[in-house]
């Protein structure tokens, strides 16, 4: 038992174990009144002390008009930690006064509120429950107002947001109907008309399987503008969308999300052209030797085998991507689980907003939803192995342990095809609290899962990942166009909560 414990990673606490001298060797175990003194077991308390993470890498500051961004990578060593690193980011003068402050457990900030010409220092300090680690320092850097000024290009980018939403929507049927109708469409228009065909053919395929989308705006916030290394004008914005995908005479569901965009212009011509937008993260993130760690990600490593191997009975899925919804037989109604369904889904629904705990939390998310929502019970066995199904926590929930199947997509289909005996359910008969798993064309595994919350109009989901609430054609659509597009999907209901 001892161990297993000491196995599972950075550890802290008593652990009674053999003495040094006795480890390695192969013993028998006697009563420990044995006659013969010698055969008594001995055992040590020792003190295994927690440890504070080191300093985070690559500490790396843009400066922008009125603010700052910095970015850095998690620490090589996390400490005693298990559940990943909150980063206190402290912006100081020239003179040492603090100028900002902000804590955030993304390995990222952006800080605004900054005067333009005045040099400013920031420092990034990893802390978990065990304490804080040393920080890292960036040279100064001196915030700078951008060509034209923040507002337009923050004004460009809401008209390409509004005009691609027009075109999905139908409201402005083509691109250049879109343009037509944005004052600042010239700024755009060579991105949108790139995108258009693909947006156009999204708009129909939904059109083709009963559901159009009635409502989609984007609003931005945290917004920051700069001048890139390359000399390149960049706008870096939170962007909250909000759609609701629907149909004639059927309940629309909404479809909410949060993303990190970065857009980059070029000027060369004296008017901002919009030309690229980027996942922020994505394309800020530099690679080091400790890029892996992932702000404390567990991550599951390569399955044990192909995929093939735990087999699955994936929806069916018509020429275009979308799950064929033809109603079974009468009598092929599933017997009701014992899990929780709708605990599961009202947990998902109110926690949907909860903060991500890792850099990947779609599986996290969802075992939280059906133990604590579902009331599923946990599975004891090494964090490693497809038996288990854990989270612990130690020193008063501060710290928190999991197995693999609790916070790796692939480990937990394993787990819950070949442990909970799960039902493999029809797209039609997918009710709230069914979990849907998600397999990518260049993906060995299944790496996505998500919480059915209705099957009203199409399957409905809850995810951490992508769009909070989305549909199931919906996050199929937003991919059916890439290479790396989404071949399988398959929905389950655990049986027990045992």
């Amino acid at each position: 038992m001892v161990q297993s414990w000491l196995e599972q990673g950075p550890v802290e606490g008593f652990a009674l174990r053999l003495p040094a001298k006795d480890r390695g060797q192969t013993l028998s175990y006697h009563s420990g009144r044995s006659a013969d003194a010698a055969k008594r077991p001995r055992l040590v308390i020792e003190y295994v002390a927690p440890k504070v993470p080191g300093a985070p890498e690559d500490l790396r500051v843009t400066p922008g008009d009125g603010g700052l961004l910095a970015t850095w990578n998690p620490p090589a060593d996390l400490g005693s930690a298990t559940d990943g690193a909150e980063y206190d980011v402290v912006v100081t003068r020239a003179d040492g006064t603090v100028a900002a402050r902000t804590t955030t457990r993304e390995p990222h900030a952006v800080v605004g509120a900054l005067a333009n010409g005045t040099p400013y220092r920031v420092a990034v300090t990893a802390r978990t429950a065990h304490g804080s680690g040393a920080a890292v320092t960036a040279e100064p850097r001196t915030p700078t107002a951008v060509p034209a000024g923040t507002a337009t290009y923050r004004d460009i980018v809401q008209q390409y947001l509004d005009a691609r939403a027009a075109i999905l929507r139908g409201t402005r049927p083509t691109a250049a109907a879109a343009l037509a109708a944005a004052p600042a469409g010239a700024a755009f228009q060579d991105l949108l008309n790139g995108q258009a065909a693909d947006l156009v053919e999204t708009r129909e395929s939904l059109a083709r399987h009963g559901t159009r989308y009635t409502e989609m705006t984007s609003t931005l916030s945290e917004v920051l503008a700069g001048v890139d290394d390359s000399g390149a004008v960049f706008l870096r914005a939170v962007v909250d969308d909000r759609a609701v995908l629907g149909g004639d005479g059927a309940a629309a569901e909404p479809e909410e999300g949060r993303r990190e965009q970065r857009f980059t212009f070029s000027t060369n011509s004296g008017a901002p052209l919009l030309h690229l937008e980027a996942d922020a993260p994505a394309a800020e993130k530099v690679l080091s030797r400790s890029a892996a760690v992932e702000d404390g990600l567990d991550v599951a490593g390569e399955p044990e085998g192909p995929v093939e191997e735990t087999p699955d009975e994936p929806v069916e899925l018509d020429a275009e991507g979308f799950p064929v919804q033809t109603p079974q037989a009468a009598g092929a109604m599933l017997r009701a689980a014992q899990v929780s369904g709708s605990g599961t889904a009202n947990w998902a629904s109110r926690n949907l907003g909860t903060k991500w705990e890792y850099g990947q939390d779609c599986t996290n998310f969802v075992s939280k939803a059906l133990y604590y929502g579902g009331k599923m019970k946990t599975r004891a066995g090494g964090r490693k192995h497809d038996r288990a199904w854990w989270q612990q926590y130690y020193f008063f929930g501060t710290v928190k342990n999991k197995s693999y199947t609790w916070s790796g997509a692939e480990n937990f289909r394993r787990h819950m095809i070949n442990y909970r005996k799960a039902q493999f359910v029809h797209a039609h008969n997918a009710r709230a609290g069914d979990i849907v798993l998600f397999k990518w064309k260049k993906e060995r595994a299944y790496n996505h899962v998500a919480v059915v919350s209705a099957n009203r109009h199409g399957v409905q989901l809850l995810q951490h990942g992508g769009v909070g609430r989305t549909s199931l054609a919906a996050a199929i659509a937003r991919y059916r166009k890439s290479s790396n597009y989404i071949e399988r999907v398959v929905i389950l209901r655990p049986r027990s909560r045992g």
